[in-house]
């Protein structure tokens, strides 16, 4: 497959009309979230479906299509849409876990184990994998592709992958016996390490707890893959939570719903403020992925709410940093 390269116009254009597009349609983010926050039960799959929704609702804007008179009924289209699309999801990953676990060469081996099994515990494995990690086995074992095709096509390098294939492989067959948990949590160690590391400015320390194929998201705003992104001491992720959070935040971590999660608190006039949540996932004593929600003020509302917290300022994208907030 031929390379391809995007312009800088292109990207400068993109970037500018999205963030237009997210401030267009703030005034609706709220009934959003509570129709997606009904289809799904949970904050967390709320938002999903939520950046889900605006990211198509962007993209069908490219197609030039008539002008749009009712947004909030486009934008509740898509997410049933979306949400129909994702129940229909679920049979066809079972499908292609029955074809992973038909070709990858560590069950092939293991010729008395049942398909059915596999894939049952491979459902359940696959949903809590690394991003990189389930791309990775999916891309080697069901498409085929060399190790440089993979590590072309997700941004890291040939050890990284192999290292993703070891242990999404290996966990596949190990779930022959063994049910993995919903989501692979860190465990309160490595969360309170996370959070003392953050509370210190302990830059390098925080990038050496994450995995080398790990993932950060801000959900809807942006995304880093793979370490030469972590270390980034200007525009990093990483580095911008120093650099933008107000003088005296804390990174606390808690229980939520039975989730460790770590809450990022501010002071204001004596009381806490919530100014963000990340979600972490985990693979042994190493972080394979946050999901920040610093950009998501109805999920921090519900967290806020359920918390008996202030929430802070509500921001939809980066233009938002340069506004002015009242604290909710």
């Amino acid at each position: 497959m031929a390379d391809a390269k995007l312009s800088g116009e292109v990207y400068k254009n993109a970037t500018s009309a999205w963030h237009r597009y997210l401030s267009d349609l703030s005034p609706l983010r709220p009934a959003l979230f509570r129709y997606c926050r009904g289809l799904t039960g949970n904050p967390w799959d709320a938002d999903d479906l939520v950046q889900e929704t605006l990211m198509r609702g962007f993209s069908i804007l490219g197609f030039g299509q008539a002008e749009i008179t009712d947004p909030r009924a486009y934008l509740l289209r898509i997410a049933s849409n979306a949400w129909i699309d994702w129940q229909r999801r679920k049979a066809v990953e079972g499908a292609a876990l029955d074809q992973i676990a038909a070709v990858s060469p560590q069950h092939a081996s293991a010729g008395h184990v049942d398909a059915a099994a596999v894939r049952d515990a491979g459902a359940v494995l696959m949903q809590t994998l690394a991003p990189q990690e389930r791309a990775a086995v999916v891309l080697k074992d069901l498409f085929d592709m060399s190790l440089e095709e993979c590590a072309r096509i997700l941004g890291t390098s040939i050890g990284a992958i192999k290292a993703a294939l070891h242990r999404g492989r290996s966990r596949l067959q190990d779930a022959q016996s063994t049910r993995p948990k919903p989501r692979m949590n860190p465990g309160k160690a490595l969360l309170d390490r996370f959070a003392r590391l953050y509370n210190e400015r302990d830059m390098p320390g925080l990038v050496a707890l994450m995995l080398d194929d790990g993932g950060i998201e801000m959900m809807g705003v942006e995304m880093e893959v793979g370490r030469k992104w972590f270390e980034r001491k200007e525009t990093g992720w990483f580095a911008h939570n120093f650099q933008l959070m107000p003088p005296g935040t804390r990174w606390e971590p808690i229980d939520y719903n039975g989730e460790p999660i770590v809450l990022v608190l501010a002071k204001h006039d004596g009381n806490d403020v919530l100014l963000s949540v990340m979600r972490l996932e985990a693979i042994e004593d190493r972080i394979s992925r946050i999901r920040s929600y610093a950009f998501s003020p109805e999920t921090l509302d519900e967290v806020a709410n359920t918390l008996g917290l202030l929430r802070g300022p509500a921001m939809y994208s980066l233009l938002d940093l340069g506004k002015k907030g009242e604290v909710a």
